[in-house]
């Protein structure tokens, strides 16, 4: 997700001065890097710039393209760009897959054997839903067809790669085989999540925004897919094409299972220069350790992990997070 180019930006310079104005920076004379922290400072408070002053000092070296340690007016005008968003967020809440079949059905995390209870994510999502002011909510669901290639009991319907350490005489749900088609390496789940069924379904005490909107993924019988950014075609994926619609700039993700769909839509969304952020207490996944690993790759992608409060405080309360920002200013063309 380029952000505008300069020529494109709605803002004049006249009112990209009047930003910087808005946060009592002094915009006289040369702007260097002391200047820039005031100004993170301002839009990220003190205790935050202290905590990541790497990411503020990298951000302004991200803007001063020619490196001489001061931002002329055209990088200033950059940085102004990534201000505007900043402040003026779209924010948009992902519900991942909070369907029946991995809450009390086929799937259900509990059944996984690792202590996980998918019900646990039902009351923080809704607190949430109705708390928080978002411009847009999206509900994603699994939307598998009865032959899909996950499903332990289709093994016997595709050919096994010879080198496929696990065989079809010894293959158990949950164990990792390799297909001859395409060479794909693939769990085997349970059934679950058929289109058009009870375990499809979100789950019944999960609220749903009338002004939300759906998307369905895994619907290709011979393709994994477990981020929402899943795509059928060459083109653009059904949830890029609604984000780009609205403008989306900041993403907020919440659901099941937070080591398998959710972390691979978090990670795609940053691919896309989203800026996400992962809501932790939401979230159930199938085993804590791969739960941790995610956590990790969030954080290593420029990703945010927080807590609901956290995350009420940034989209009700105009509190903006360096993190995220510091992602979005990677991706300023």
């Amino acid at each position: 997700m380029a952000q505008p180019a300069n020529n494109d930006d709605p803002l004049s310079s006249k009112s990209k001065i009047t930003v910087l104005s808005k946060f009592d920076v002094d915009v006289k004379g040369t702007f260097d890097y002391k200047k820039f922290r005031t100004l993170c400072v301002r839009l990220f408070g003190a205790d935050e710039v202290d905590q990541h002053e790497w990411r503020a000092r990298e951000v302004f070296e991200l803007f001063d393209a020619n490196a001489d340690g001061a931002l002329n007016d055209q990088e200033l005008y950059r940085c102004c760009d990534w201000i505007h968003a900043t402040i003026n967020p779209i924010n948009v809440l992902l519900v991942v897959d909070v369907q029946n079949d991995f809450i009390d059905g086929t799937l259900a995390l509990r059944k996984c054997g690792y202590g996980q209870e998918g019900s646990e994510v039902v009351e923080p999502i809704n607190r949430i839903l109705k708390d928080g002011h978002w411009d847009k909510v999206i509900y994603t669901q699994d939307w598998h067809p009865e032959n899909h290639i996950s499903f332990f009991e289709n093994l016997a319907l595709r050919e096994l790669h010879p080198k496929s350490k696990i065989t079809k005489e010894i293959a158990k749900p949950f164990d990792t085989v390799v297909f001859l088609q395409s060479y794909l390496t693939q769990v085997l789940w349970p059934r679950h999540c058929v289109m058009n069924t009870w375990g499809a379904q979100l789950h019944k005490d999960l609220l749903i925004l009338p002004s939300s909107e759906r998307v369905y993924k895994g619907q290709d019988p011979d393709k994994e897919a477990y981020s929402g950014f899943e795509k059928n075609t060459n083109g653009p994926s059904e949830l890029e094409k609604i984000l780009k619609a609205i403008g989306a700039t900041h993403l907020y993700i919440c659901g099941i299972a937070y080591d398998v769909c959710v972390k691979e839509t978090c990670l795609n969304g940053l691919q896309l220069g989203y800026r996400v952020a992962v809501i932790n207490d939401c979230c159930r996944g199938v085993k804590p350790d791969d739960v941790t690993t995610a956590k990790n790759l969030i954080i290593e992608n420029g990703g945010l992990v927080a807590d609901s409060d956290r995350i009420l405080s940034l989209v009700n309360e105009s509190k903006y997070s360096l993190t995220m920002a510091h992602h979005a200013a990677k991706f300023i063309s």
